[in-house]
């Protein structure tokens, strides 16, 4: 083992040799096995076989009888042939009787003969592929004199005299192609059945059924039953040996967590529940063992190493169930929250038949052992799936213990699988899964918007974008849910750093979450009072507030409303009737929700300032700013930010747009009076910081430019 290999606990999957090193009884069978060979007479040759799935230990059983052969029978000759070592039909039935021949090259007397004989075969291998029967022959004449048949009789007669006995193991055949399969079990059957020859076949006999299928056509079982006299099965690894031999690599991998941190009944009930029925062979354990060795390293100390292994498990062994956990967090981390009185008993069984589907997706094991294994560390399973009601007052348990349940903690144990700085689609797969209630969707969407990509915008507004894609997948529920979401925390997803930037832009999320709003009622009906219905519900239910401004304004748009193209959609989501009724629910909302953190939404409470002048009198707006500037003068600084705007500008010779900025005045105007503000501003201007300082001066100077060109600000 190198340096390289001990730091991270790295085996090696080569056979065993050493006797003593055999944990898994494969010593007692090789031992049996041996003497089955040594004690047999093969005067016209012999094939045996041995049986056994890849990894089931078949090169160290081989590697045992190899010892024990010599231990039992020193006399007999042993020739260790591997055929996937050789590449081509060919190449490989050369191989063979090169190796053969320096087999009896190293014999007195009549092995030196031999050892011609057979190198001929092989010089004539050389020049004529194996399946032109004719041209062998030919090349044999034209350098011995006499033909293949002949020269076969000859090699066996000294053979038979010698008196020597041979074992050819052969190995790794089910490595090899359907076609050389083919050529080597010729090879064993006839060109090479010499007497005093015995063959032991080692391969994976489903493996090698199929491809002998595939390749000849005909049933591949009937095949090797002609060719193998002597079958033997492997029996399969004793469960309590490689119980003990998983056991001894997890307490080095994870020998550095603390005594107050084990958990003797929490793994043993995963490992009986689950991980147990994946090693079923010691490649098995080697493969998960190597798996933990070098992924607990970047969590060590962050996850319960309980919990960490049956998830690795799963990643190693069913993928796609560990990729559909990943995604999906809101079926497994923290508590289920339909009982009670919040019970959705619909909601509930869309989220049972989920589950059930994905344990109906294992590959390796029975459904059941996924389910097993996943109720023991996620109690949400449980909730879910059965009856078990698991309260809040569970959470810090979680949290204390590291588990995967805890909300916190989840993506930590998935931290090697997850995108670094783009959204995959699997991302927005689990938003799309997360649709089936508004509570999940919104806390999914609520965690995309406070992830950062490496463009510094955050995860949500890819996936509004590409979340209109799947609206045609989803059932009617689904696609209210979204909208729900929308004009219920719509306002908390108006984030400045997800604004789009340049003469190219394409907008914000406001504009992502409207047309996400347009494409999922059009995909929900047709029916035009029917989509009234559902924006109805949605506005008089929901929080966003501006949000809801917003859209109502788009919607009156439609209707040559608000905009200077005054005509009129044929194609406009609802009537002008439904419309107008928004507007007054959105203006009522307004004036019974409106306080003074209105002004602190900086460019969106601008926004939601001119959707009220176009529903109210601008007086009304006049005097509640009047008010809220009284009470809090320090307000004022949020009223300029929101009136602060950028535009861009490009010339001829620009590589790129000229960001310009602008406090409208003139807009500003409308809703206060310049002066008052300015006595405003500098009341407090020795009270605030540089950058408000900054804010301020940029204030005065474009009330000097709009006092000397008011057409400055025409373009708003």
């Amino acid at each position: 083992m190198n340096k390289r290999q001990d730091e991270y606990n790295l085996s090696s999957d080569k056979p065993l040799n050493d006797i003593e090193q055999d944990v898994l009884g494969y010593s007692k069978f090789a031992t049996n096995l041996a003497r089955c060979i040594t004690a047999g007479t093969f005067d016209d040759g012999i094939v045996f076989s041995l049986y056994a799935e890849w990894g089931a230990g078949k090169s160290t059983t081989l590697s045992f009888l190899e010892s024990e052969i010599k231990n039992q029978a020193p006399d007999i000759e042993i020739l260790h042939f591997n055929p996937w070592w050789f590449s081509g039909e060919d190449a490989l039935l050369k191989s063979f009787f090169t190796q053969l021949r320096a087999l009896f090259s190293n014999w007195q007397s009549k092995g030196k003969s031999i050892a011609k004989k057979l190198g001929v075969i092989s010089e004539v291998l050389a020049k004529a592929p194996i399946a032109e029967a004719k041209a062998v022959d030919a090349l044999i004449k034209k350098l011995l004199g006499t033909d293949l048949n002949q020269l076969k009789k000859e090699i066996e007669l000294l053979l038979r005299q010698e008196q020597k006995k041979i074992v050819v193991i052969i190995d790794d055949i089910d490595r090899l192609t359907g076609e050389e399969v083919k050529q080597l079990f010729k090879l064993v059957k006839a060109v090479a059945n010499f007497p005093n020859i015995a063959y032991l076949l080692a391969f994976d006999r489903k493996v090698v059924a199929s491809s002998i299928e595939k390749s000849l056509n005909v049933n591949g079982s009937d095949y090797i039953e002609k060719i193998v006299q002597v079958p033997f099965e492997l029996p399969p690894p004793d469960p309590s040996g490689l119980t003990n031999l998983f056991i001894s690599k997890i307490n080095y991998i994870f020998r550095n967590v603390p005594e107050k941190e084990h958990d003797q009944t929490h793994f043993g009930n995963i490992y009986h529940d689950g991980i147990k029925y994946f090693l079923k062979t010691p490649r098995d354990v080697i493969r998960l063992s190597n798996s933990l060795s070098i992924t607990y390293k970047g969590v060590e100390g962050e996850v319960n190493f309980c919990d960490f292994t049956a998830i690795e498990t799963l990643r190693v062994f069913e993928p796609k169930i560990y990729d559909f956990i990943r995604r999906n967090e809101y079926l497994f981390s923290g508590v289920e929250s339909n009982y009670g009185y919040s019970r959705d008993d619909k909601q509930l069984e869309l989220k049972r038949n989920k589950l059930n589907t994905l344990f109906e997706m294992a590959e390796k094991v029975p459904s059941k052992v996924i389910k097993d294994l996943l109720l023991r560390i996620f109690p949400k399973v449980s909730s879910i799936t059965g009856n078990i009601m698991y309260g809040s007052d569970h959470s810090p348990y979680w949290r204390k213990g590291k588990h995967i349940c805890a909300p916190e903690l989840f993506n930590v144990y998935f931290q090697f699988s997850l995108p670094s700085s783009i959204v995959s689609s699997n991302e927005v797969e689990a938003v799309v899964e997360a649709t089936s209630t508004q509570s999940d969707l919104e806390k999914v969407i609520l965690k995309l918007s406070i992830e950062v990509l490496a463009n510094n915008r955050t995860k949500l507004s890819s996936v509004l974008e590409r979340l209109v894609d799947y609206l045609a997948d989803l059932e009617k529920q689904q696609v209210i849910n979204i909208i729900n979401m929308i004009f219920n925390i719509g306002d908390k997803l108006l984030i400045e750093n997800d604004e789009s930037e340049g003469m190219l832009a394409f907008g914000g999320n406001n504009l992502r979450l409207g047309r996400l709003m347009f494409s999922g009622i059009k995909q929900l009906t047709n029916d035009k009072a029917e989509r009234f219905n559902v924006l109805k519900a949605a506005f008089e239910n929901g929080e966003g507030i501006v949000t809801m401004a917003d859209q109502a304004t788009i919607l009156g748009q439609e209707h040559g409303k608000y905009s200077y193209d005054k005509g009129v959609r044929d194609d406009s989501l609802i009537e002008l009737k439904h419309q107008e009724r928004l507007e007054q629910i959105v203006l009522s909302r307004i004036r019974a929700d409106v306080n003074a953190s209105l002004l602190e939404l900086n460019n969106n409470s601008v926004n939601l300032i001119y959707d009220w002048a176009r529903w109210a009198d601008n007086e009304e707006i006049t005097l509640w700013l009047k008010e809220q500037l009284r009470k809090e003068p320090m307000k004022i600084l949020f009223l300029l930010k929101g009136f602060c705007t950028k535009s861009y500008s490009h010339s001829g010779n620009d590589r790129i747009a000229r960001k310009n900025e602008r406090l409208n005045v003139k807009n500003l105007s409308e809703f206060l009076d310049i002066e008052e503000a300015k006595e405003i501003a500098k009341s407090i201007y020795d009270h605030t910081d540089e950058l408000d300082k900054e804010l301020i001066k940029f204030f005065f100077s474009e009330c000097n430019l709009f006092e000397s060109d008011p057409s400055t600000f025409d373009r708003h």
